[in-house]
């Protein structure tokens, strides 16, 4: 009698829509609280991030995305991520498909708060990598754009 615990695909589930989930929020914060530094890490060697004015393709190319955005001076950002849903295709690949509500503006906290600079649907094409989940590509796709909108990635209006 083997004294490994059954395997209970419900909870296998359920564990690999957490650490995913853990992965879009991660990115995210690090975009929000370190200002992109590092988040060239969270995508393969030739991870592209597709947004509606810019894509990035390869960790170099999100580094000097990222770096740009910093040259602008001081700049305030929360990306809410919700109704996150996962699609895992097989051991090594997982969609994570979900809004982003973006709040954003150049400053130092506290900002005056307004409505949202922009609503997106986002997909995010996972691989496990050497342990780790990465994206592979990320694409987000403007639903809502505020007219006062002056994110570079979305289109300034």
């Amino acid at each position: 009698m083997s004294s490994d615990p059954p395997h209970d695909p419900a909870a296998a589930e359920s564990n690999r829509h957490t650490v995913i989930a853990q992965a879009v929020y991660r990115s995210w914060w690090n975009v929000d609280r370190a200002a992109g530094i590092g988040s060239e890490l969270l995508y393969t060697e030739d991870g592209a991030c597709v947004m509606p004015a810019v894509t990035m393709t390869g960790r170099d190319e999100i580094v000097r995305g990222y770096a740009a955005r910093q040259a602008h001076g001081p700049r305030l950002s929360r990306h809410l991520v919700s109704n996150l849903v996962t699609d895992h295709h097989d051991d090594a690949r997982v969609t994570a498909t979900y809004a982003l509500t973006l709040f954003a503006r150049n400053g130092i906290a506290p900002l005056e708060l307004g409505s949202p600079s922009a609503i997106c649907d986002v997909v995010d094409d996972f691989v496990r990598t050497g342990g780790n989940w990465l994206i592979r590509r990320r694409v987000l796709e403007a639903v809502f754009v505020a007219q006062d909108n002056d994110s570079v990635l979305l289109g300034r209006k």
